[in-house]
């Protein structure tokens, strides 16, 4: 599968039209149109599909997943509603079912398995433990609370975007994002203290 960094290089055009002349231009076929949509949202993509996955390699194909799913449903991409809340959404939701699968693939095929010694063992040890305990709080919370939490944090995602992929109001996605960031405050409460984890 190619990769976010091989991908890279190929979507450096400049932009020609606005967007939503080149969502049209990319409808009807046009690749280089679609790279150029795409290229501003890369690195946002990236974040969504690592914070769910924490893995660098499944983050890129969860990027590359999702940049196929977006061209096969730019036709289900509204009128008003935004690429980057578009595709923020479909990472969202791709990289809770990748990351889910990977899971349960390196706990069949690694369960006996040591892990490598980091280059600096207590410095990577506390990092991973850090994003460990964020990870397991997300996946703990409700599907649509933790899809909120994500695209908020995340994603970067204005909250009339967020009710854009949620389907929701912008009110109610205001009160789903307040709720979720206290949902992940008291679940990450006495977990995480100065950049340690119990």
């Amino acid at each position: 599968m190619l990769k976010l960094t091989a991908l890279s290089p190929l979507l450096a055009s400049p932009m020609l039209h606005d967007e939503r002349s080149l969502v049209e231009t990319a409808r009807a076929g046009d690749g280089r149109a679609f790279r150029t949509l795409v290229e501003p949202h890369l690195r946002m993509l990236h974040r969504v599909a690592m914070r769910v996955c924490g893995d660098a390699a499944l983050a890129e194909d969860i990027v590359q997943d999702t940049l196929v799913l977006c061209f096969q449903r730019l036709g289900d991409l509204r009128e008003g509603s935004t690429l980057r809340a578009f595709m923020a959404g479909i990472a969202a939701k791709r990289a809770h079912t990748m990351g889910r699968s990977e899971r349960r693939r390196k706990y069949r095929e690694d369960a006996s398995m040591a892990p490598a010694l980091p280059s600096d063992p207590s410095q990577d040890l506390q990092a991973s433990r850090t994003a460990t305990t964020i990870r397991a709080a997300l996946l703990a919370m409700p599907e649509k609370r933790r899809e909120a939490a994500l695209l908020r944090l995340d994603g970067g995602l204005s909250y009339r975007e967020i009710a854009e992929v949620l389907d929701s109001t912008e009110g109610s996605t205001r009160v789903l994002v307040h709720k979720a960031l206290a949902e992940l405050r008291e679940r990450l409460d006495g977990k995480i203290d100065k950049g340690r984890t119990t």
